[in-house]
């Protein structure tokens, strides 16, 4: 009877994942991303800075959104979530990126030293983060439904305290306006 109890115990917690695993672990990966991609936004900004480049390109977002869309379907992420989730990566990006042009207008910044190609260097990175957020917001569709995916969202990282809009709008791109949760 030990031996069944047991062995009924050992299936009963391989079915609730590792021992130990944590059930956020992926909400906590996917917050990473976020912040790493809208982390490049200061260094895209800079490239359109000194290349004099318009932050906003409606024929290179509607090219973005199509390939992500492909890309979400293809990873099981639901057309109208995918599209909620792109745009607002988008918009968040927009927000950095004029937050870093208004600072260098006002402080009378003429050219940038230093800053990588955005062609060559960031959008390749820009991309795989957008490809690794699209699967991780596949992998973890039912733990962005509960209230700990939001207290581990919503707060505001350091590295973005500068732009706390870009934030909200990349963290409701991921949750929708949720109100249900403190």
């Amino acid at each position: 009877m030990r031996q069944v109890v047991l062995v009924l115990l050992a299936i009963l917690a391989s079915a609730n994942g590792p021992a130990g695993a944590d059930p956020a672990g992926g909400v906590h990966a996917l917050r990473h991303l976020l912040v790493e991609r809208l982390g490049l936004m200061e260094q895209v900004a800079a490239h359109k800075w000194n290349e004099r480049l318009p932050i906003d390109d409606p024929v290179r977002e509607a090219n973005v959104l199509a390939a992500a869309l492909a890309r979400s379907r293809a990873a099981g992420l639901d057309v109208r979530l995918a599209r909620r989730f792109i745009v607002a990566q988008m918009e968040a990006a927009k927000i950095v990126q004029r937050f870093y042009f208004d600072t260098w207008r006002s402080g009378g910044v003429e050219r940038l030293a230093d800053v990588p190609d955005l062609e060559a260097d960031l959008r390749p990175r820009i991309g795989a983060l957008s490809a690794d957020l699209i699967v991780s917001m596949a992998e973890n569709s039912r733990e962005l439904t509960g209230c700990s995916a939001v207290s581990i969202l919503r707060p505001i990282p350091e590295t973005l305290a500068n732009v706390p809009r870009a934030w909200a709008v990349a963290v409701d791109g991921v949750l929708g306006a949720r109100v249900d949760c403190p």
